[in-house]
């Protein structure tokens, strides 16, 4: 091993400002957050700075460590030697294990700016906006309809997944920055989108996602039993009483009718069937929610498409469906399967629930004039600075486009960046085109020999028989060890992407880390 030590430590420190290339977890995930940064700080036992360097980026860290799609995950060198790094697991730690700490906690932020902005849905996109126009000195107030925060954050996702004390810690933070917060607050009818600015705001950030769940035609669509999505998952995660017995069909194969599937399991069905248009590998739902829904019985008919539903004394008994032999869409994206006609098979159902996507519910704009909408029923925004055809109102999150909460994040501080410039008279665009990344490419064969292939840490869960008895959180976060001989695992791509795998001479850091 000295042979290798051919820098020193005072060399290596010296060469890291110089480093330009971006890790390509870093360059794929949405928020932009320093992985390899708060990686190797947990590496080095180091859990505040890590948090710190996570919450620079990233609004709701503990959330994003249970709910994060990870897309870092699918790009990480590690991969080529063995396993990818647990990015989300390791951002999970962190948070759990600094949550009770002084890092964690929230102070009213002073009001240097006398403009008011105007934040309607207090989802990931509106509650990221409004924390950064609040930093920036902003006052900023939430509009909410319902009487909750949090959006799909609190009525979409299950309390297995993200249990609710996390999720109302996390609010509480930012409410503790002073933003005014109007609950049972809608805009539309009462308060429209011009009243806003009579009120003396200077800027709106429309961010009221995708709470309507989309119809499905078929015959029979209107029996008792016949539900849909993201009412069935309100009314659990508000707490009302959700019940099922017998048998439950799940018709569509994103994660919206995953975690519906996973609910009615907690909630009394004796049998759990999913049926989807895509095959089991087209499926657009996570892959490891798919697996966990698998495990607590849910069973999959992929490539199926719904025909009919049977009902006797106007309550559904079957649903019918035909094979699916490819997926086509048309000019405007629909989707358009294609049937093999007479293979097929029938499903017995006590209770369908339809889960087929979701659109946002536009009725509030009917007192906005003027303010395009394409033919999606999106709000039509320039990709860049997410402004609308209407001066000084913007829209991002799933209002514009569907999108997970890393994405709707990174929506709502990219509208900030704009509101910052529209209210300073600054150009919107100017530095924010599209440009040209410097990201880490690492060959395979220019992988280092020496690196011992490891096995990645695995997120412990909770049995299979505890998980469908109750709506306890499934996994249970790394153990301090686990998690910080995972952060091992990392390759520090900004830094030994730019030595070791162009092999030059390896460096400190690097050698005593990795050997």
């Amino acid at each position: 091993m000295k042979q290798l030590l051919t820098k020193s430590q005072a060399e290596v420190e010296r060469c890291w400002p110089s480093i330009e290339k971006l890790a390509p977890c870093q360059d794929a995930c949405p928020l932009n957050v320093d992985v390899p940064g708060y990686v190797m700080a947990i590496a080095h036992d180091d859990f505040n700075k890590a948090l710190s360097i996570i919450k620079a980026r990233a609004l709701f860290p503990a959330v994003l460590g249970r709910v994060c799609h990870h897309p870092c995950e699918d790009v990480c060198a590690r991969a080529k030697i063995d396993e990818p790094l647990a990015i989300r697991s390791l951002k999970r730690f962190v948070t759990d294990f600094t949550m009770s700490s002084a890092a964690r906690s929230s102070v009213p932020i002073k009001k240097a700016r006398e403009e008011r902005v105007a934040i309607v849905g207090s989802g990931p996109a509106g509650l990221a906006a409004a924390h950064d126009l609040v930093m920036l000195g902003y006052p900023v107030t939430v509009y909410e309809a319902l009487p909750v925060l949090g959006g799909m954050l609190t009525l979409g996702i299950p309390e297995f997944v993200l249990p609710r004390e996390i999720l109302h810690a996390e609010l509480s933070s930012i409410e503790d920055l002073g933003l005014e917060i109007r609950t049972n607050t809608p805009i539309g009818k009462d308060l429209t989108l011009d009243n806003l600015f009579q009120q003396e705001y200077k800027a709106v950030f429309l961010s009221v996602g995708a709470q309507e769940s989309l119809k499905l035609n078929i015959p029979g669509i209107d029996s008792s039993g016949v539900s849909y999505a993201l009412a069935l998952l309100e009314d659990a995660n508000l707490g009302k009483e959700v019940k099922f017995k017998g048998k439950v069909a799940i018709i569509g194969g994103g994660n919206v009718a995953v975690d519906c599937a996973r609910v009615a399991v907690r909630s009394g069905a004796d049998e759990v069937n999913l049926a989807c248009l895509e095959s089991r590998e087209e499926m657009p739902a996570f892959s490891w929610e798919i697996e966990r829904a698998e495990e607590e019985g849910v069973k999959l008919y992929p490539s199926l498409a719904p025909q009919e539903i049977i009902a006797r004394d106007g309550k559904v008994t079957r649903i019918n469906l035909t094979r699916v032999k490819s997926i086509e869409f048309d000019a405007e994206g629909r989707i358009r399967p294609i049937l093999v006609e007479g293979e097929g098979m029938a499903l017995d159902a006590d209770a369908v629930i339809v889960a087929i996507g979701q659109a946002p519910d536009l009725s509030f704009l009917d007192g906005a004039k003027g303010l395009h909408v394409s033919q999606k029923r999106s709000i039509e925004v320039d990709p860049i600075t997410l402004t609308t055809n209407l001066p000084g109102v913007f829209a991002g999150g799933d209002v514009v486009n569907v999108a997970t909460v890393a994405e709707a994040m990174a929506d709502g501080k990219k509208a900030a960046i704009s509101i910052d410039r529209y209210l300073r008279g600054v150009d919107l665009k100017e530095g924010r085109l599209p440009q040209v990344k410097q990201v880490v490419d690492i060959e395979p064969e220019k992988m280092p020999r020496f690196v011992e292939h490891r096995e990645r840490s695995q997120m412990p869960v909770l049995p299979v028989g505890e998980r469908v008895s109750s709506f306890n959180e499934v996994e249970l976060g790394l153990a301090q060890e686990a998690a910080i001989d995972e952060a091992k695992r990392c390759l520090n791509c900004p830094v030994c992407g730019n030595c070791i795998f162009g092999r030059a001479q390896m460096c400190y850091e690097t050698a005593t880390r990795l050997l």
